[in-house]
């Protein structure tokens, strides 16, 4: 049921859970876009929020919560969901004080369906609640008829009602509806965490992983510390305590872990996002990419040096065999003192000039013609 609850900023809210909440309880805080756990007690140990840490106030006994002061984003839903928690049932009636035990009658029934009754002292149980619904012939005494319900689960929802005639059904006028709704959680992990499912005690429970687009597949079988676990979880599961414990979470975990009990009904829900995993591979890529350019780079480089050794190498030997195999341009002795049409006489363009060793020829020919000249004045 849902209660208003209006306060000014600045003051207190109190938020109340009747004498049916104990044990395992969780506060949660829901708007159109937010999901956020306030509270959550296991075991007697309780949890808050950093967003309520220093304001919140839990008041013992019913577990009913007390904000202070109350800040203008504090408007939201506000419930409180027993899971695998006890609860109690109430019922009264006259009874007699000094009734005998063995006298006493006692039923209570769920949708039509018996959960218990004492009937001349001796107690049955209807299916599934065997050793988890209790009553207790001193209160019946005091004319409470209460049933205790141990580890609640979603199974258990329904309408309740008590009885305490033996001849007709006569007892609690208004009955009591039971609301149970699984356990929610909403996990934010980062790449390499450890994600940390809460089974709701020793009894057995399957837990279940459903991915983005992808059909539902069993993560483990628990029952107390024994698990048997697929073999794509079986080397990162372990149970601690009532907990199953998930290590080194990766992109392929994001989704949602499902527990749920012997008898099929979900128990818990665990949405989980594991952050920071588009970067590391975006880096990763980056990395792989950069690291491939530079070494392209400097195996480029190392050819093009070998290339451009290996050619003014060659270009050395060029030279090297022009010089040593072909000298006679510079020291052609069968061109000295021959015309242009001698020495080339096929080609037109771009004449050879003479070189100096053709010079002296004319010379010496000269002097010979004038010492023959002398040779013959004198014979003259």
């Amino acid at each position: 049921m849902s209660t208003p609850v209006v306060v000014n900023v600045g003051d207190t809210a109190n938020f109340t859970c009747n004498e049916a909440c104990n044990g395992n309880l969780l506060w949660t805080f829901h708007t159109h876009n937010e999901n956020l756990e306030v509270l959550e007690c296991v075991k007697e140990t309780c949890t808050k929020n950093e967003n309520f840490k220093n304001r919140m106030i839990l008041k013992p006994g019913a577990l009913s919560l007390a904000l202070y002061p109350v800040l203008y984003n504090d408007e939201g839903l506000y419930t409180a969901n027993p899971v695998r928690s006890n609860i109690t049932l109430p019922c009264y009636a006259r009874t007699e004080k000094q009734i005998a035990d063995d006298s006493v009658n006692i039923l209570w029934k769920k949708d039509d369906q018996i959960v218990l009754q004492v009937q001349k002292g001796i107690t049955t149980y209807g299916s599934g609640f065997r050793g988890r619904a209790l009553v207790s012939l001193p209160r019946y005494k005091d004319g409470d008829l209460s049933v205790d319900i141990l580890r609640v689960t979603t199974s258990d929802k329904g309408l309740y009602q008590c009885y305490y005639s033996a001849n007709d059904e006569h007892g609690y006028p208004g009955g009591v509806t039971l609301n149970v709704t699984a356990h929610q959680k909403f996990c934010a992990k980062k790449f390499g965490e450890n994600l940390t499912l809460d089974l709701f005690g020793p009894e057995g429970v399957n837990v279940t992983f459903t991915g983005h687009n992808a059909a539902e597949t069993l993560v483990c079988s628990v029952t107390g510390n024994n698990t048997m676990c697929s073999s794509d979880y079986n080397h990162r599961v372990s149970v601690i305590n009532d907990f199953l414990v998930l290590r080194e979470l990766t992109s392929s975990d994001t989704g949602t872990f499902t527990v749920r009990d012997e008898m099929g009904e979900v128990i818990g829900v665990n949405t989980v996002t594991v952050e920071g995993v588009t970067q590391r591979h975006h880096y990763i890529a980056m990395s792989v990419a950069i690291g491939f350019v530079l070494i392209c780079l400097i195996l480029c480089c190392h050819c093009h040096r070998q290339s451009r050794a290996q050619q003014y190498l060659c270009s050395y030997n060029v030279i090297q065999s022009t010089v040593d195999i072909n000298p006679e341009p510079l020291r052609e002795p069968a061109f000295i003192g021959l015309s242009q049409q001698e020495t080339n006489p096929e080609t037109d363009v771009c004449p050879r000039t003479p070189v100096e060793e053709t010079m002296p020829e004319p010379e010496r020919t000269t002097e010979k013609q004038d010492k023959t000249e002398e040779y013959i004045g004198e014979t003259i």
